[in-house]
């Protein structure tokens, strides 16, 4: 299958969990991600990383954290773990856990070409839902999974805020809020520097033309001032920081080189307040 007629965008989350392992001492573990990724979707994402090095580091401080906060999560109590964009995300097996359920939303043909591949290896899927969230009931769909609307829910939106427009990210919370009490959710996004190439740095301008211009995705969306969120949707920040720091703890010894990047790559976990 064609990297286009996925979407790129569902393959380079999988290439950089992929190339973690080729690493001495890998800040995560993901044994799934190799089996999403052909030599196409290799080659493509490579020439990315070589003419751009931050940005696959910055992903991957962007994966500890999204960890991180499941892990927490877990522990915490959540029963309930829904992941929006999902494309070939397999924490429902690394983070499998008694007693908690996983569901992955996404767009028909990403999910189908997620089960084919499971389903060759003898792995069962875990619920799904197809369509676009910003489009579909997705609390209607949850219910009829199973899930418990009134149960402490953790949503993970990595990877997703910077395609989509924004009030149309508010009016998305704002739907969640209203039905789901428990909720939490934890994304990422660039600062407004970012999207609007008003970073004064050459190479992430470059990087940013060259992300839309060869796999075709946007970045629309940024922000500066999280109390935007709680101002719009009534929800409190309950952690929040730049990839800066993540890296710092990770990989103090890298962050020099990439504080301009990771420090306009942040990270931020919001519920009801």
């Amino acid at each position: 299958m064609e990297i286009n007629e996925v979407g790129s965008t569902a393959f380079f989350p999988s290439c950089v969990r992929q190339m973690e392992q080729d690493e001495a001492h890998p800040l995560f573990e993901d044994p799934f991600a190799a089996w999403f990724i052909d030599d196409e979707a290799t080659q493509e994402f490579r020439r990315l990383i070589r003419a751009f090095p931050a940005i696959r580091e910055t992903a991957r401080y962007r994966v500890c954290i999204m960890n991180e906060t499941l892990a927490r999560a877990i522990a915490g109590g959540v029963k309930q773990v829904v992941t929006l964009g999902a494309g070939f995300d397999m924490r429902s097996r690394i983070f499998s856990t008694e007693g908690v359920r996983f569901c992955d939303v996404d767009q028909p043909a990403v999910l189908a070409f997620k089960r084919n591949v499971l389903e060759a290896r003898g792995v069962a899927p875990c619920a799904a839902i197809p369509g676009n969230y910003l489009e579909i009931d997705l609390c209607g769909e949850l219910g009829k999974t199973g899930f418990d609307l009134e149960a402490p829910t953790l949503f993970i939106w990595e990877g997703n805020t910077m395609y989509l427009p924004l009030d149309s990210i508010h009016d998305f919370l704002n739907r969640l809020r209203a039905r789901i009490p428990g909720l939490t959710v934890a994304f990422d996004y660039f600062s407004e520097h970012v999207i609007n190439r008003t970073s004064g740095d050459e190479t992430m301008t470059a990087a940013t033309e060259y992300f839309e211009r060869n796999f075709g995705a946007k970045w629309v969306t940024g922000f500066d001032d999280l109390s935007v969120f709680e101002k719009r949707n009534k929800l409190k920040i309950i952690r929040s920081g730049a990839m800066l720091d993540v890296c710092m703890r990770y990989a103090p010894e890298r962050a020099p080189a990439l504080a301009e990047w990771t420090g306009r790559h942040s990270y931020c976990v919001l519920a009801p307040g």
